[in-house]
């Protein structure tokens, strides 16, 4: 474990607790997290993850331009919304395979990577999640929880157990921003 690795996890578990609370300071947090997280994931030829985190921080600052831009008075008037019209879903879905084809395939021929179809599958869903967070789509938590418990798998194959932590206490405050952002829709 490396001091990146522990101000990194630490940064991240602030941006999620910042998120449950649709707190604007997620995003910094977030980004300061994503930018650690690359110089780890470069280590362990995790590329696709790598390269996420790059476009993480990218979506954190659109996440940050998004809140700021609607930014009320109260976190209380920041809006959640649903995903209810299985239109919505289909390009979602598209993106997600598509996306995580087209990224496994570069990954496969121009890289070493260690976990190419994975790697590519679970960057491209992260996005896709983000997406929905910078949104307000409630039904982010659900992705979340299942794109962070499969990490935690592949950062356990590749030694990096800090982040298998990490990821298993993000998957917990998945269910808690799940509840709480629910609770808050109703």
């Amino acid at each position: 474990m490396s001091w990146i690795e522990l101000l990194a996890t630490l940064l991240g578990i602030a941006y999620v607790l910042l998120m449950i609370r649709r707190n604007i300071l997620c995003w910094v947090a977030g980004n300061i997290s994503v930018a650690l997280q690359a110089i780890s994931f470069y280590n362990v030829r995790l590329y696709a993850d790598m390269a996420l985190q790059a476009v993480y921080f990218a979506m954190g600052c659109y996440g940050l331009w998004l809140w700021w831009k609607k930014q009320p008075h109260s976190s209380d008037e920041r809006p959640i919304k649903r995903i209810e019209s299985f239109r919505r879903w289909v390009p979602v879905g598209f993106v997600w395979i598509g996306g995580s084809v087209v990224w496994a395939a570069v990954l496969r021929t121009w890289t070493n990577a260690a976990l190419p179809e994975l790697d590519a599958t679970l960057a491209t869903a992260s996005l896709v999640a983000t997406w929905m967070q910078a949104h307000r789509y409630l039904e982010n938590w659900l992705l979340w929880i299942a794109i962070d418990a499969a990490y935690a798998g592949v950062y356990w194959s590749r030694g990096l157990l800090l982040y298998v932590v990490l990821y298993a206490v993000f998957v917990l405050m998945a269910w808690q921003g799940w509840k709480v952002w629910r609770r808050m829709l109703r």
